[in-house]
């Protein structure tokens, strides 16, 4: 375990915490370590800045594993830049173990978070260390655990609207496909977006009522692509009969690709197998060109030989309205593609690299960037050099 610099005064965050020995960080950026969780996959701030990890010990698609079972929070009360960790829950019931944990929100005085079933809550309150009632089912309908996919995405808009999703494995003609949902009181699913495969991230902006999801293409089929898709109500994505907007899978028939000239298209893309998982906007704290950015962790190829091709964090600019990645290359209005993504942060890798394969981005209150890997079993924190640090004094709980 690395050991902290035990530095609480230094003015910048910089000079606090525990540099990341091995990896160059972004140019103008440190990157520090945070904490050691197992199979870190999810992130979520409380307003006082304490982080909620979602770690589940179930193993994952892509191989992760090693997780303690439990919803984890990180504290650090004394701003030295190196977390305080706590068990937050680890059981819904004396014989019922959080071994499918995955996707953690906060608000509206709950802690909410996912299981491959359904849907739960805490009562929540800044600042608490431990639950202060017991888990509540939010009893949603039996088919959210259906599909074969236990990694369910969920977020909270600005204005308290409750989003899960939901992904399915399929074929064109056996299967209607996954979906992004709103969850109303007594846990009925409204669809906003269907005809979705894997969209395991969803992530709404923090104080705007704009949310997107990242969703990921089938894996190796040609012309599939990995999407960004900001969530609207009535939008249909097509799978798993489509590739995109008028662009049906290989070989079949006519009037099943025809139902694709209507599907939606994506607002941004990435090649294939890079599996963009969690993201976040910029808030507003950190220096052009990175201000109000939209940051993305690419988890990686599980096929490529070396595997991770692709593993690292990217940005791209977005619209101060709508939130979008806007596109630098191309026409004014051309959609987003690879090349409009910007490297931001490498040096992830496999085979036990200092960095491994990134699952989560959250930017915290004071405007650092966490970052999940849930491969390596880590939570580390990202800030420009001139970012500025509360006074070790300052109580925020």
């Amino acid at each position: 375990m690395p050991q902290p610099d035990a530095n609480s005064t230094s003015p910048t965050f910089c000079g606090r915490g525990t540099d990341v020995l091995g990896v160059a960080p972004a140019d103008g950026f440190c990157l520090k370590h945070y904490a050691q969780i197992g199979e870190a996959r999810s992130l979520a701030f409380a307003p006082n800045g304490d982080l909620f990890v979602g770690a589940p010990s179930r193993v994952t698609g892509g191989g992760a594993s090693g997780g303690p079972g439990a919803i984890m929070l990180l504290t650090d009360d004394n701003h030295d830049g190196v977390a305080e960790e706590h068990v937050f829950l680890s059981q819904l019931g004396p014989k019922t173990k959080l071994d499918d944990v995955h996707a953690v929100a906060l608000g509206g005085g709950f802690l909410y978070f996912t299981t491959s079933s359904t849907v739960w809550r805490l009562p929540y309150t800044t600042g608490d260390r431990v639950p202060s009632g017991p888990p509540e089912d939010l009893k949603l309908p039996s088919a959210y655990g259906t599909g074969g996919r236990f990694t369910h995405g969920l977020a909270r808009s600005a204005m308290g609207q409750l989003l899960t999703s939901k992904g399915t494995y399929g074929s064109c003609g056996d299967s209607q496909g996954g979906d992004v949902s709103a969850i109303a009181a007594d846990g009925t699913l409204s669809p906003l977006a269907v005809g979705l495969r894997n969209p395991m991230y969803i992530r709404c902006h923090a104080t705007d009522e704009v949310c997107a999801a990242m969703e990921l293409g089938e894996d190796n089929l040609p012309g599939a692509r990995e999407k960004m898709i900001m969530l609207h109500p009535q939008t249909n994505y097509g799978f798993p009969c489509c590739l995109t907007a008028a662009s049906p899978v290989p070989n079949i028939s006519a009037s099943l690709g025809m139902m694709c000239d209507t599907v939606t298209a994506e607002d941004a893309s990435f090649t294939l197998n890079d599996t963009p998982f969690g993201f976040d906007w910029e808030p507003g704290k950190w220096p052009a060109p990175f201000t109000g950015a939209v940051f993305v962790a690419r988890h990686g190829s599980f096929y490529s030989s070396p595997q991770w091709r692709g593993v690292g964090i990217v940005y791209a600019p977005t619209d101060p309205v709508t939130h979008a990645p806007i596109a630098t290359s191309g026409d004014a209005g051309a959609a987003v593609g690879e090349a409009d993504w910007k490297p931001f942060q490498d040096g992830f890798g496999p085979g036990g690299s200092v960095l491994e394969r990134p699952s989560d981005i959250a930017f915290s209150p004071d405007g650092r960037m966490f970052i999940a890997d849930d491969q390596g079993g880590r939570v580390f924190w990202m800030a420009p050099t001139t970012l500025m640090a509360p006074d070790a004094t300052t109580t925020t709980n």
